[in-house]
């Protein structure tokens, strides 16, 4: 194994395209984060020399201690009244445009780009909130290796502590995992996500069932029925949801799955009106949505199976990448993101008044999702609840039938 971060290897994924459109969607959404050095570098500027609506505007704004708390920012530039960057402008960046990309914040310089180092090296990925991500646009990435390259070394300056810990690795709670025995199971999910004349769903259930093995060390059979979902699996579900579609502007804490506050929910809510996932103007039942035909064209095919792909290739979803949660835990918390894009691409088309979701619709829900998920945290005792409740392929098999 390397014993530096300078010594492993850069492994870029397949299928996987980008090239900046210069749609400036990218922009909005978020306060920019900076660093000390972002800070200094553009507050030394009198942006109003260049557009007098700078002259009187409050751009920037100190963090607060928990959101820079574990991060190189201590500044961010404030949303502005439309809720995109106050230096977006025409849909380029002003900053980029007067100064140059390098004059830009850390953070823009790198987006949409993703490292996760890990034992057998470093593997890159691209952020789908970026509308060239979706689309798939510009060369692939395997094509970029030099440019990638020196975008690993502006992430290793501005994240010099980025070493996961990958030591604790688990097929379950009580079965640990090598790295390179996870690299081989790894090779087997890809194999079966890359089925394409398979569905979404039989494919997700597929790799399920063949971690069910890994773990019994036998075959597993398929039940013999499925029955409706549990009340448990609805509390699930509607609390994932409240994560990564809110349906109004979350506070502190709120964005993050909390033991605690999921126990509060188990006992006070769902009696009356129900268990629903709600818009900012509608709640709607599971049954309701269960009705709604989810769109099987190649064009959203596509999307998702590039950004599932991209998940599990850039190891985004268990272990260090995401909460310490073990490999099957880990895969089924992504097989219930699946379901919730589904149902909250349906809940956007309801929205605007159609019957079925649109491409559109798909890609607003994963974007909103891959937002959401660089943003979320596991509090308290969030993991060991989340182990309890998602190693069952049972729930999962039941709830990807019901919805």
């Amino acid at each position: 194994m390397p014993t530096t971060d300078t010594d492993l290897v850069l492994h870029l994924p397949e299928d996987i395209n980008y090239e900046c459109t210069g749609c400036g969607k990218c922009c909005g959404g978020w306060s920019v984060p900076m660093t000390q050095d972002d800070y200094e570098r553009i507050t030394g500027v009198d942006w109003s020399q260049y557009d007098s609506r700078y002259q009187m505007q409050d751009l920037f704004r100190e963090l607060k201690p928990y959101e820079s708390a574990g991060t190189p920012y201590a500044y961010a530039i404030k949303e502005g009244g439309d809720g995109h960057c106050p230096f977006l402008k025409d849909d380029l960046c002003f900053i980029h445009s007067k100064h140059g990309s390098t004059f830009k914040p850390s953070i823009c310089q790198l987006f949409p780009y993703c490292f996760n180092e890990t034992p057998s090296g470093i593997y890159a990925t691209v952020s789908f909130v970026s509308m060239g991500v979706v689309n798939n646009s510009g060369k692939p990435l395997t094509e970029q290796r030099d440019y990638l390259e020196s975008k690993l070394k502006e992430f290793r300056t501005l994240f010099p502590d980025h070493h996961p810990n990958w030591s604790n690795l688990k097929l379950a709670v009580d079965k640990p995992l090598a790295w390179d025995e996870y690299l081989e199971i790894e090779k087997e999910m890809l194999n079966i996500w890359s089925e394409r004349d398979k569905s979404l769903d039989l494919r997700f259930l597929a790799i399920s069932d063949m971690l069910l093995e890994k773990f019994k060390g036998v075959p597993v059979a398929p039940p013999s029925s499925i029955g409706p979902m549990k009340n448990i699996d609805k509390q699930l579900l509607v609390a994932l949801y409240k994560i990564y579609f809110p349906h109004k502007k979350l506070g502190r804490g709120e964005g993050d799955f909390n033991a605690g506050r999921f126990t509060y929910q188990m006992m006070f809510e769902g009696v009356f009106p129900g268990l629903r996932l709600r818009s900012p103007t509608k709640s709607y039942s599971f049954e309701e949505l269960a009705k709604i035909d989810f769109p099987e064209d190649r064009d959203v095919e596509d999307l998702i199976y590039r950004y599932f792909r991209s998940r599990i290739f850039g190891k985004l979803y268990f272990g260090a990448g995401f909460g310490q949660l073990s490999l099957i835990t880990g895969f089924h918390h992504l097989l219930l993101t699946y379901v919730l894009l589904k149902e909250n691409s349906k809940i956007v088309a309801l929205s605007r008044g159609a019957g079925t979701p649109s491409y559109l619709d798909v890609v607003v829900a994963v974007r909103t999702l891959e937002k959401r998920l660089g943003e979320t945290s596991l509090g308290g005792y969030a993991a060991a609840i989340l182990e309890l409740l998602l190693f069952s392929p049972s729930r999962m098999r039941r709830i990807l039938t019901n919805t």
